[in-house]
């Protein structure tokens, strides 16, 4: 435990990404480890409120040091190269961000700045490397990661729901005709069933504290995502622990029953996303709730011991 453990997060940021490492910050802390949060840019106060709890120690910048620990989120594995001399883990939250944010820093440089770019900005592709390894949260990253030719063994850590969505934890949760999407996903592909189903009450997830959406997810019964799923993500699971069903479609890790386990007909393919079929599931979902949310039970219980094993999972990785 005599290594310092730095966590590369952007500041004031409130996503999944950024979550997953306050929480692991957290537990290594609770483990008894040194470890504090790296924030990638000067911000005052660049702790999200939403994050504030973990109570992570944070810096601003850290000196290069075999001593070191940095664990850096896929999206900033630009910043690999700026620390030659540390140990490096590289955690694969989502898999698209890797190339989307890569691409992108590539197109802002100009052929002069590429020139004069000190090496500590320069891009990672895989090249050989045996001060870093790699950890993901999917079984959609795993496969990728198994075909890269890498120095050093992955490994297996996900993230859990916060305990936020635990509090106050009802017997029983009280359901109403809610049904609930996130409109930044997949919103084009709800918005008619809106028209065509109105007997429901639709929840858009947005602009809610934390404690509303809580709240919000615990009186519906189901919800809807046909959107793109980068990683294993967040409200999915935190409606599973709200007593929701789902109904998703399968584009990314969403596909992989290891990072959603729902029942397989509740996953629709593209060529499956027909009217008739869509409100028959989602008629049969809200109708027969009592008897339907028992077949999420499995992966419920999974997303539900999330904490315990991200427990296991961080003292494996740093016995």
């Amino acid at each position: 435990m005599s290594k310092n453990i730095y966590i590369i997060c952007p500041p004031k940021k409130a996503t999944g990404g950024p979550e997953a490492l306050h929480q692991l910050g957290y537990i290594l802390n609770t483990l008894g480890y040194n470890a504090k949060m790296l924030y990638s840019k000067y911000k005052k106060d660049p702790v999200h409120p939403f994050y504030k709890n973990y109570n992570v120690p944070y810096v601003m910048n850290v000196k290069d040091s075999s001593e070191n620990i940095i664990i850096i989120p896929e999206s900033m594995t630009n910043l690999i190269a700026k620390y030659p001399l540390a140990e490096k883990k590289v955690w694969w939250l989502s898999l698209d961000f890797y190339e989307v944010l890569m691409n992108s820093r590539e197109k802002k440089k100009n052929w002069l700045r590429k020139l004069i770019v000190p090496y500590k900005h320069t891009e990672y592709r895989f090249e050989p490397n045996k001060t870093v390894t790699h950890w993901y949260q999917s079984q959609r990253t795993k496969e990728f990661l198994m075909t890269k030719k890498l120095d050093n063994e992955i490994a297996y850590l996900c993230d859990y729901v916060t305990e936020l969505f635990f509090e106050n934890f009802p017997d029983s949760f009280t359901k109403e005709n809610i049904i609930t999407y996130n409109p930044k996903k997949g919103l084009e592909k709800i918005e008619k069933y809106m028209q065509l189903l109105p007997q429901y009450q639709w929840v858009p997830l947005t602009g809610m504290t934390r404690e509303e959406m809580r709240d919000t997810l615990r009186r519906a019964k189901l919800h809807i995502d046909f959107g793109y799923f980068p990683g294993r993500d967040k409200i999915p699971r935190e409606a599973l622990v709200s007593g929701v069903c789902l109904l998703t479609g399968r584009d990314g890790t969403s596909a992989f029953k290891e990072d959603l386990g729902i029942p397989e007909q509740y996953k629709l393919h593209e060529n499956e996303m027909q009217d008739d079929k869509i409100i028959k599931l989602i008629n049969h979902l809200m109708d027969n709730y009592e008897t339907v949310s028992l077949e999420f039970a499995d992966f419920r219980s999974f997303v539900v011991n999330e904490k315990n094993n991200m427990i296991e999972n961080v003292k494996k990785l740093f016995s």
